[in-house]
């Protein structure tokens, strides 16, 4: 359940697509990391948002967009604070920043300013109290929350119409409402949430968000796909979603999850075949996105034995379609992922029989040595995600450690204006 709570907490902080106030050449740095981001090209994705600090340093959602960014990754790459401490200090820094930025605001004669101002302080504070908890600080979670919703609330006195921040208020109500007892918020402090508002509240901003519809669309559809298990109501919502972005890696392989989780095992395959042909012509790349492709779904759960069995099935109808035509890349990569499923679940000789096949077969992208080293040792649950993160950091050049500033101490830094003291 923790995973659940990480990915929706990372959706909320996804930022939004543009604003009135940004110059178009700030609108056009949005975009490219959005866009960047859900190609899991997460070096490019923050690159495109910093462009948007230097350039305009006072704009406080060039800060909340990059650190929605490194924490939509740290959802799919489970474990990435603690492997890259350098992201973490950056992302501390950016809710800082945000909430500096958005203060100063708040005082703005501009009523477009001022929306945007608490705005963009609601969906930092969510965020902020989303990395509480993460830490075990549940009172203080709390307190933003409460602070998050105050400012969103704020926003739509100012402006009505500002339907993205019904995000940030149905985000709080479905959390407070699912998640509550999870997040031991409702013993320490009697929260309650309301999770039919909160649903309908999400599907609001996704109709009427004017930034944020596309993260609102994409909550929602994590939710019909994580905690309701409803397939076939999020299967539309991404079938969108990779319209609009036809690069993405991550949608394609979830309308393939969400075929093959319908029982469309063709249509699932298909998705997955085409989605490997794409990646393989450049080998690198792909072997960066393998890990979040992997472990989006399942969190602190990633590669479980009972759940990494559960794919067994799925691998044995995907090559046996592929044997149909001349062993190529994609039947070497079914047969490798096979075996290390079936060495993750226990069963070692079948894993055995797969690296072996892999052997006999010409190199391609490099998964002979894989094989090899799975021969040699048992590549379980550890040995895999050890192997996953590491060719997810493979040619990427790490945060700078220098010239980042450093997070000061962020709780008040929201504060409205209007607040007493």
């Amino acid at each position: 359940m923790a995973h659940r709570a990480a990915l929706l907490a990372v959706l909320l902080s996804c930022p939004p697509a543009a604003r009135a106030g940004m110059t178009p050449a700030a609108e056009s740095h949005m975009e490219e990391g959005i866009r960047s981001l859900y190609a899991l090209d997460y070096p490019a994705s923050r690159g495109a948002f910093r462009h948007i600090i230097t350039e305009e340093p006072d704009n406080p959602f060039g800060y909340l967009a990059e650190a929605g960014g490194i924490w939509w990754q740290a959802a799919a790459e489970f474990g990435l604070f603690k492997g890259t401490p350098t992201l973490q200090g950056l992302f501390e820094a950016d809710i800082a920043g945000a909430l500096r930025t958005s203060k100063a605001l708040m005082r703005s004669k501009d009523p477009g300013q001022r929306a945007d101002a608490y705005f963009v302080s609601g969906m930092t504070l969510g965020t902020k109290g989303q990395w509480d908890l993460l830490r075990g600080h549940y009172v203080q979670a709390y307190f933003d929350g409460r602070k998050a919703v105050k400012h969103l609330k704020k926003c739509l006195k100012i402006d009505r119409d500002y339907g993205d921040a019904y995000l940030g208020l149905g985000v709080y109500d479905y959390q407070a409402g699912h998640l509550g007892g999870v997040l031991k918020l409702s013993v320490l402090l009697g929260v309650k949430g309301d999770v039919k508002r909160g649903l309908e509240r999400i599907a609001l901003a996704a109709r009427q968000g004017r930034y944020a519809s596309r993260q609102a669309a994409q909550f929602l559809s994590s939710i019909y796909i994580l905690d309701e298990q409803d397939f076939a109501r999020a299967l539309p919502i991404i079938q969108e979603l990779r319209q609009e972005y036809p690069e993405s890696p991550y949608f394609q392989f979830l309308e393939s999850y969400l075929d093959h989780r319908l029982g469309d095992w063709d249509g699932s395959y298909r998705e997955a075949h085409f989605l490997f042909e794409r990646l393989k012509t450049d080998p690198p790349a792909m072997k960066r996105k393998l890990l979040s492709l992997v472990c989006s779904l399942t969190g602190e759960k990633c590669l479980d034995p009972a759940l990494t069995n559960a794919t067994l099935p799925w691998f044995e109808h995907a090559i046996e379609a592929s044997a149909k035509a001349k062993p190529g890349p994609w039947e070497t990569f079914l047969r490798l992922c096979r075996g290390q499923a079936a060495d993750i679940a226990g069963d070692r000789e079948r894993a055995l029989s797969d690296y072996r096949w892999v052997l006999t077969q010409p190199d391609a992208l490099g998964f002979k040595a894989r094989a090899r080293e799975c021969l040699k040792t048992a590549c379980g649950q550890e040995n895999s995600l050890t192997f996953l993160r590491s060719l997810s950091r493979e040619g990427e050049a790490a945060p700078p450690a220098d010239g980042t500033p450093k997070a000061p101490a962020a709780e008040g830094a929201g504060d409205d204006p209007s607040d007493e003291p």
